[in-house]
């Protein structure tokens, strides 16, 4: 962990600020010092999780964060660049990779290397991916797709990377998709990731998977949705690279998440909420929000979720694929469908569970190429049951994108 205990992570993010808050900049800079120093093992990541109970809510969000992305030992690429850290905006954290005239984001949450600039002069550009040095020859005049071109030849055998045009945005996630670099462009950013590993067909790329999970409200100050999702993604699924996020429970906040997933739609979307009664996939959301107050406390006029929509709409999981994938659990399972349960109810509380559950079937139902839907959990579902399901609706859609790729002339 670069020298840095966990007991020192939290002296040094609580002394960061004086009112006794945890500094979010200060977060980054020693989550990226500990992945860069080897990541941590089990106990150190329990440690530090126990520890985030004490952080104010959004820098515990952070932390999470942090460690659902470098948990996924399948998924995650470590890059570490020789250079130093000079901001942090959002998503990525800007460095000087030591070479005049080129400047470098990294991906504190996505395995994302970019460069942005034209060499001044003659240098090394020095990296180490996945334990292994690289020292990466760089010419005056060399863009910065030119030298990801290099470094994307020097990579180690079980690490892949996908060189595409233009700058990462701070606060989108990159992605495996888009216009390849050219030799010309002055900013370009290679995407990371290890094929063998993920259980990837030659050429193929991971599918990108969001779990979210909701805030507080109510009282519930610990949402065991939140904490559903941040297990899941750090656990990760064959195929796939996991993106955990925490959603506020105010339609502003599911409209903001809504709006983001159709701007760069992933592969699959699972949402989950907490609930009083039994963990079940929720099969047919309503068209109706009831009044009440949200998880700001703020009222909620009674409406519809999308006005002139259906009353009802089936979700877009594959509801048969998460049943048959629970069946094995048998007598302990816990997480229900309407295939397994002859008393299954739908969700009609109409509140924000079923506000983002009805806007993903809405927004995603006739689209293939992104399943997207909601499940409820309660304080006690196991996570290996949720589990199952996450990696059942990945799979299902892993064998849909190969079913669309036209098989080559023989």
């Amino acid at each position: 962990m670069a020298g840095m205990s966990v007991d020192g992570i939290r002296k040094a993010l609580i002394s960061a600020r004086a009112d006794g808050k945890v500094d979010l900049g200060e977060v980054d800079r020693i989550m990226l010092a500990a992945r860069d120093g080897g990541g941590l093992d089990a106990g150190e990541r329990t440690e530090l999780l126990q520890a985030a109970d004490t952080f104010d809510d959004a820098s515990k969000q952070r932390v999470l964060s942090h460690l659902a992305a470098m948990g996924q030992k399948n998924a995650w690429v470590n890059v570490e660049t020789q250079g130093s850290l000079a901001t942090i905006t959002g998503r990525y954290a800007k460095l000087t990779v030591g070479v005049p005239g080129l400047a470098g984001r990294e991906g504190l949450f996505d395995n994302c290397l970019g460069l942005k600039g034209t060499a001044k002069a003659d240098g090394q550009l020095k990296l180490t991916v996945e334990g292994q040095a690289l020292t990466i020859a760089v010419k005056k005049g060399d863009t910065a797709a030119q030298v990801l071109a290099k470094v994307q030849a020097a990579l180690p055998r079980s690490v892949t990377g996908v060189a595409l045009s233009g700058d990462v945005s701070p606060y989108d996630p990159a992605l495996f998709s888009g216009k390849a670099a050219a030799k010309t462009d002055t900013a370009a950013h290679l995407m990371l990731y290890k094929p063998d590993a993920l259980g990837l067909k030659p050429g193929e790329k991971p599918l990108r998977v969001v779990v979210t999970g909701y805030g507080q409200f109510m009282g519930i100050t610990d949402n065991p949705s939140a904490n559903m999702a941040q297990k899941l993604a750090e656990q990760g699924v064959p195929g796939a690279i996991v993106e955990y996020r925490r959603l506020d429970v105010t339609t502003q906040g599911v409209d903001a998440f809504i709006a983001e997933m159709h701007r760069t739609p992933p592969d699959v979307i699972l949402s989950m909420g907490v609930t009083g009664g039994q963990s079940q996939v929720e099969e047919l959301p309503e068209n109706h929000l009831g009044a009440a107050n949200d998880g700001n406390d703020q009222p909620m006029p009674d409406r519809q979720v999308r006005p002139g929509g259906p009353q009802t709409l089936k979700t877009d999981l594959p509801v048969e694929a998460i049943d048959w994938a629970l069946k094995p659990f048998g007598d302990a399972r816990q997480v229900f469908t309407s295939k397994s349960d002859p008393n299954y109810q739908p969700d009609r509380s109409a509140y924000l569970c079923n506000y983002l559950g009805y806007n993903l079937a809405a927004e995603f139902g006739k689209n293939d190429a992104t399943t997207a839907g909601f499940m409820h959990v309660t304080s006690n579902t196991p996570v290996d049951q949720m589990h199952a399901a996450l990696q059942a609706i990945t799979a299902r859609q892993l064998d849909w994108r190969r079913s669309q790729t036209t098989p080559p002339n023989s």
